[in-house]
Order: structure tokens, then sequence, then C-alpha cells
């Protein structure tokens, strides 16, 4: 059983450090995905008649497909990320053959056999690399929002933009290497960047997000790509213009709760925004919001989590999530940082 991470575990010289944030945004990547994983595929209604709305960490319910999971169980969300995070503290670089290997013996595990909780691009990719097919004839097509879940590593060890860039790309590449799936991963992945330097705040994050989003349409197979860019500036105006049950509904009914990161990434800059980076508070409005809301929750929780950082998060959700899914947040972001500070300092 790892302990669960305290500022004291982190050794911090000062509250809003570097490493106080990324280790926030790990945790909220988990506790976000933990606390919308019973309410994923709902409607909002729904989540009302069967939990009374999503207040804590909750047991999904008996007729739900995730009802074998524990409270506080992760899903692919977290677990695609502590992926990358331990192929970089192995490698320090995100190599697409190393990722395609290890995607496959997550996909064998027994706990996701048993949970079949796998996105359906990377259920795609799974299927090919089972069947022995080399990464040069994997599906990698997909749209969804899976490239975009994933990235919270990259963006705390890449400080340079240019690497990033680089990074986002190469994780793309076994499962969603379109320009819709990279240019919402790119906006997701310099948005938690942003997240990451002190004195952040919603506008420095919706903007490196459009950046990212304009950016990450250069990359990968042709695909429709709708600008990720355009639906920022609109939920940043709901968030200073409008009541917060009406911002809330155009969240859900103009933005959407679906699998894609169009939908997603802005949607989870709404609730951050909405919540001035509170992270308890946008994880449990996107946990309620239904639809693909482990991930919301999860990319809402990371969004806050790097910006308000550790200190902001609820340190029971934390413990209970660590225990449950045996994490160490502390340790990864202590080694992700190790390599950050590192690569600062050859160059």
């Amino acid at each position: 059983m790892p302990p669960h991470s305290t500022p004291s575990d982190l050794n911090l010289s000062a509250q809003d450090s570097t490493l106080e944030r990324a280790a926030g945004m790990l945790a909220g990547v988990a506790i976000g995905d933990a606390l919308g994983m019973p309410s994923e595929f709902l409607t909002p209604d729904l989540i009302e008649e069967w939990y009374g709305g999503i207040t804590q960490l909750t047991v999904a319910n008996a007729s739900h497909p995730h009802h074998r999971l524990p409270v506080g169980a992760v899903t692919d969300d977290t677990d695609h990320t502590m992926l990358l995070a331990q192929i970089l503290i192995d490698h320090e670089n995100i190599d697409p053959l190393e990722f395609a290997r290890r995607l496959l013996e997550w996909g064998q595990s027994p706990r996701v056999q048993a949970n079949r909780f796998v996105g359906p691009s990377t259920l795609k990719t799974l299927a090919a690399l089972g069947e022995g097919r080399p990464l040069s004839e994997v599906p990698r097509g997909g749209t969804s929002v899976g490239a975009a879940m994933r990235v919270a590593p990259l963006a705390i060890v890449f400080a340079d933009r240019d690497k990033l860039i680089e990074q986002v790309v190469a994780s793309c590449a076994v499962s969603h290497y379109t320009r819709n799936a990279i240019s919402g991963a790119m906006a997701m992945a310099f948005a938690l960047a942003a997240a990451l330097e002190p004195g952040a705040d919603i506008h420095s994050i919706g903007a490196a997000a459009k950046d990212g989003a304009v950016i990450g349409r250069n990359y990968g197979d042709w695909s429709w790509a709708p600008p990720i860019e355009k639906r920022v500036d609109y939920v940043l105006d709901w968030i200073q213009t409008l009541p917060q049950e009406t911002v809330l509904l155009r969240l859900y009914e103009l933005i959407g709760v679906d699998m894609y990161a169009e939908q997603l990434l802005p949607c989870a800059i709404g609730l951050a925004g909405l919540a001035d980076g509170d992270p308890q508070q946008a994880m449990l409005w996107a946990a309620n919001l239904g639809g693909d809301s482990d991930t919301l929750a999860s990319m809402t929780g990371a969004l806050c989590g790097g910006w308000r950082g550790l200190q902001a998060i609820n340190r029971e959700w934390l413990a209970q999530v660590e225990t449950t899914n045996s994490l160490d947040i502390a340790e990864t972001a202590h080694r992700l940082i190790a390599i950050r500070q590192k690569r600062q300092e050859r160059e």
C-alpha cells in the first residue's frame, strides 16, 4: 500500500512550486477518473436517479458497466497517463514502439479484460497488436479523446515547447494519428503546461490550449478537425458573462460531453474556469454531467490540480484512490520533475 501524497512528502521549497503543481495535476487525473467512473455513459437525469448526484467517491450502480470496480477505482484515463509516465521515467522520451508494447501488455491484463474499459480507437489498436501485426499496419485512425486524456506526464517533463510538440505527436502515433486527435492532445498538453506556470489563470490556460489546437492540426493523417480554439473562446466568454447554471447547461447541450477532444477539452476548461480552479467543485460538476464523465472529470482535475497545486486536492479522496489503485502520486511527480530539471540543465 503506497503512502498517500502530502505537501510534506514532496519536500517543497514553495507552495506554488512546479513539483507541487505536478503532483496536483497527477492527483487530479486519478481522482477525477474515479469520481466520474460511476456516472460514465449516463445522462444527468439518470445520475440523479441512481445516485442522487455524485458528491463523493462512489461505487457504480449494479446496472452500470463498471459495477465490478470498487469505490475509488480508476479506468483507462489514469492507466494510460501512468503508462506514459513510466515510459518517460524509464527512457526520458516516448518511443511509439515501446508504447505499443506496453499498451498491448496493459490490454491483456486480467483487470482490463474483466472490466473492459477500453476506448474504441485503442480497442482496434490492441486487436491488431494482439494479432502480431507490425506498428506500420496497426489501425491508428482514432479521432477520440484517448490521446488527449493521457498527456499530463508530457506537460510535466517537457518545458521546451518544441520538444513537447514532438513528444505529443509521438504519443499519438500508436492509436490516434489523426489531425483531430493530435489537435486535441496538443491543446490539452499546452493547457496543462500553462497550468504549471506560477501565476497561471484560466486565461493563460485557455490561450495555451488554443495555440496547441492550431499547432496540432499540422500533424497526423487527414481527418475533419473542428477548431477547438473557437469553442475555447466560447466557454471563456460564458464563464465571465453568464450565471453558473446557464454555463453548465451550455457546456452539456452546446459543447457536449461525448468522447471527443473537441467537446471535452473546451468543457474541461469551462468547468475549471467556472470553479476558479477549485478541483473538487470542478470535478464534481464534470462527474454529474455524464457522458464520458470519467475522462471529463480527469481532464478537469488535471487542469485544476496543476493550476492550484496539490494543496487544493481533497486529501481523503487522494488517499483512497492511491490505496485502491496502488498509486504513488508523490513519487511519480518527483521522478517526472527530476527528468524535467535534468533536461533544463542540459538545455
